[in-house]
């Protein structure tokens, strides 16, 4: 299912969305239940919110979770500006592994979060592609302040409209926190499938709220889901799925 294309018809829908899957009956992980039985469901939660503010201040430094900022793009796809959260990133590089070798792309970085974090693993290049300059200024600023803890060797961000961002030939991991809706995310997805086909090589897409889009990336033929994620602090909400090109 997609989002609704008006912004704030789009936010509320994500708000149900995540009220839906915090009331959804499932069955929980091993890990789950004994943490429930130990401090209980409504607490574990309370205490998975307090902990993501704590990140926020002490780990964050000034990649700020409160903006909400309305994209300055001229179509039905545009959509607000909200960060991700500290711990999605670092839980999803786990699982894959990177090298000095991979290249790193996040569509849609916005203050540059998710590029200050990815810059802090051996990556051979970090890219971060935002609309608005802005936004991309302050993400420049910010990962200048902090580059001494930075690993990569190239850190980056461009400020462009992924409709016309040539994709790199050798990006192996993209990051997604729904930054746009199905019509730009179909042109998107076509350029990398046309960029893994001028360099075959492995790519992997880490996609936020997998739901609003899943469909779009399955779609293309060429990719499939390796691993499905959700933060058990806070209570399932964070759902992330991992893709790999075929």
């Amino acid at each position: 299912m997609d989002a609704p294309h008006d912004p704030v018809a789009r936010r509320d829908a994500l708000e149900r969305w995540a009220d839906q899957q915090k009331r959804r009956s499932r069955r929980p992980t091993l890990s789950t239940r004994v943490v429930e039985r130990v401090i209980g469901r409504d607490r574990l939660i309370r205490t998975g919110i307090r902990v993501d503010r704590f990140a926020d201040r002490v780990f964050d430094q000034g990649f700020d979770t409160a903006s909400v900022v309305q994209l300055p793009l001229h179509s039905d796809d545009r959509v607000l500006y909200v960060p991700s959260r500290w711990h999605v990133l670092p839980r999803a590089l786990r699982y894959l592994g990177v090298s000095d070798e991979d290249c790193f792309v996040d569509f849609g970085c916005g203050k540059g979060r998710v590029v200050h974090q990815a810059a802090r693993w051996p990556f051979k290049r970090v890219i971060g592609v935002e609309v608005s300059s802005e936004l991309a200024e302050e993400a420049r600023a910010l990962l200048k302040a902090r580059s001494h803890q930075h690993r990569a060797r190239e850190v980056e961000v461009v400020v462009s409209d992924v409709r016309e961002y040539q994709v790199p030939d050798d990006l192996t991991i993209g990051y997604f926190f729904h930054p746009f809706g199905r019509e730009t995310l179909d042109m998107l997805l076509g350029r990398i499938v046309e960029s893994i086909d001028r360099r075959p090589r492995r790519v992997r897409l880490i996609y936020v709220l997998p739901d609003l889009s899943r469909w779009a990336i399955l779609d293309t033929g060429r990719f499939r889901v390796v691993k499905q994620q959700s933060s058990v602090l806070r209570g399932g909400i964070d759902r992330v799925a991992i893709f790999e090109s075929r």
